[in-house]
Formats: C-alpha cells, structure tokens, sequence
C-alpha cells in the first residue's frame, strides 16, 4: 500500500513540474508538427499503468517508452521504429502482425495510444525530438539493413527488462534476443554512428533522452537533439 501511495504522489508531482516546465509547448498538436518529422527524430511518451510508472519511478523522468521516427522512400507518411507490446499495428518490414521490435505507421500508433486514459480521463502526452544529422545514402542504407537485422526480436518481459537496465547500469551487455524501446532507439544510434560502440544499449532509459538527461549521453560526430516540443493528440 505504501508503495502504491509513493508512486502516485511521485508521480503527482513529477506531472506538475513536466506541466509547469513545458506550458509555454502545451497547445502544439500531433498535425501542427507531423510534417517536420524527419528520419531519426525521437518520440517520448508519458504514459500510465504500473509498468509505465515504474519505468518513470525508477528512472525519475517523466517518460516510459521513446521510439524513432522513420521516413522511407515510397511510404508517405512517417512510421516509428519501436520495440514495445503492440499487436495489432502492421509491420512495414515483414507485413506481419506482432509485438517487439518493429516498424509501424506513426499516426497510427499515437492514435492507439491517445484512444487509452487512465481513471482521471488523461491522456498520453509526446514529446518530439529532433535529429540534427546528415542524413546521406549510407546513412539510410546502414540504417536500413540494421533494422531488417532485428526486425522481430521478442519484447522483454517486465522483470527482464529491469534485470537487463539494472545489468548495463553495472557494465554488463545484454544478450539482444530481445529489446527493451530505448535499448532498441540506442543500438540504432550506435549502428549509425551517432554513439560509439563503447556505449552499453541497455544501460539507457527513456527519460535519457529527455532534455534534462540527454546531454550526459556519449554523441559523437556532432551529432545532437533538438529541445524537446511538447504536443498532444486525441482521436
């Protein structure tokens, strides 16, 4: 019970600093912003449940999953590489239907999740990351092949996940049969260049990629996010 109360007063108050701290961002919405997205943008998701408040607990960020937008050639729209617990969505790379790693349309995954509330009726809020990188044919082609490379693999189960950051936190790498989301963002970022292969992916959580945490991450080739724009869909 303790516990439980814990988390919920965390959690109360961690809202009202993310609330206080991006006011100035909170009218911007998903179709104000969607065109700008770019091929390694990320998207951070406040969420709810008890998996997702203790990803936030433990973390001490106010994000519980953060996902990579893709733009490929011949897709109009935007998808989101993601590694998380969804099964009705298609995969762009294998057509098929399934959790874990995979590529889905963007819009449809935000519109999943703005449909959820929690007990007090809110919903989900995003937070867009921009990439400023070049993004060259081999950047595309590296990213590309390294995304057909893990497409599939399993999501982990909760204690999984939080044995496997608890491991990297300790130095020690994972074995990559599965990916925790920002264990999958990270391992792109390395395979592209953008962090060194010295950096552990599962020592990395969502709220890493959070402007307040970022900046402690490992970029190389003057590679860097953009401050973070706060937005909100609904369906």
């Amino acid at each position: 019970m303790f516990y439980n109360y814990l988390i919920e007063k965390l959690k109360k108050i961690k809202y009202l600093i993310h609330s206080l701290t991006t006011k100035q961002n909170i009218m911007t919405t998903l179709k104000d912003i969607i065109a700008e997205f770019s091929t390694g943008d990320l998207i951070l998701f406040q969420g709810f449940g008890i998996e997702s408040e203790i990803i936030e607990f433990v973390d001490d960020s106010p994000y519980s999953h953060v996902a990579m937008v893709i733009k490929m050639q011949g897709v109009d729209m935007p998808l989101l590489w993601s590694s998380d617990e969804i099964t009705t969505l298609n995969d762009y790379l294998n057509e098929g239907l399934h959790a874990g790693v995979h590529l889905m349309e963007l819009q449809k995954v935000l519109d999943l999740t703005a449909s959820r509330t929690n007990k007090k009726g809110e919903h989900y809020t995003y937070s867009w990351r921009k990439l400023n990188y070049p993004k060259s044919d081999k950047f595309m082609h590296t990213l590309e092949t390294f995304m057909r490379s893990v497409d599939g693999r399993a999501f982990p189960t909760l204690e999984d996940m939080a044995l496997h950051y608890a491991e990297g936190k300790l130095g020690k790498r994972a074995d990559q049969k599965t990916f925790f989301c920002s264990q999958l963002a990270t391992n792109t970022y390395i395979h592209l260049d953008i962090f060194p292969d010295s950096l552990i992916d599962n020592s990395v959580a969502p709220g890493d990629y959070g402007d307040s945490n970022s900046g402690k991450l490992p970029w190389q080739n003057n590679a860097s996010l953009a401050k973070e724009v706060h937005f909100t869909h609904t369906v």
